[in-house]
């Protein structure tokens, strides 16, 4: 009868702080959303300055032959990847999504590095005035690799969002 009056579901603790994880981890990545539909994470890195085509299309060759030799000797067999760029001028981003079934943690620290080693100065990192200890980076990447493995073994729904809004890192569903 009143269809807003029913509770919507609320997203999987475990999904909601795999988003905030992989934000708090990785300071590179501006945004992850989780698609249950086809059970996918997409990162969001973003740059600030003039490009070309020709840049984009050398860094996403650059990209794409790094993770297919790393998922190679890593046994990673069947991993998806769908590597896109949004902009050329001002702020871009470029938009990584893989399948939740094989990622890992060491491979969003290579996409990170990859994309660092390629852009530079001009790839938009957010830490706060205190940058994280190693001790804490070391456990945050321990939780991060354990819910990715939550998130395998259980159906999450829906679509979720993490975003960075100032020095906090906000995750909502969508």
């Amino acid at each position: 009868m009143f269809e807003f009056l029913k509770k919507a579901k609320k997203p999987d603790p475990d999904a909601g702080r795999l988003l905030a994880s992989i934000l708090v981890v990785f300071p590179a990545v501006q945004s992850v959303t989780y698609d249950s539909k086809d059970e996918t994470l997409e990162f969001s890195f973003a740059l600030n300055g003039k490009f070309s085509q020709n840049d984009f299309e050398d860094f996403l060759s650059y990209v794409a032959e790094s993770v297919e030799t790393f998922h190679h000797l890593e046994g990673l067999g069947g991993a998806k990847i769908d590597l896109s760029v949004e902009g050329v001028y001002g702020t871009c981003f470029l938009n990584v999504r893989r399948d939740v079934a094989t990622l890992t943690c060491r491979e969003l620290s290579l996409l990170t590095e990859l994309a660092w080693n390629y852009f530079g100065d001009k790839l938009i990192e957010e830490y706060d005035d205190a940058v994280p200890d190693e001790d804490y980076l070391i456990a945050q990447e321990d939780y991060l690799e354990q819910c990715l493995n939550n998130m395998r073994q259980l159906r999450v729904e829906g679509r979720l969002v993490g975003v960075r809004e100032s020095e906090r890192v906000v995750v909502y569903s969508r």
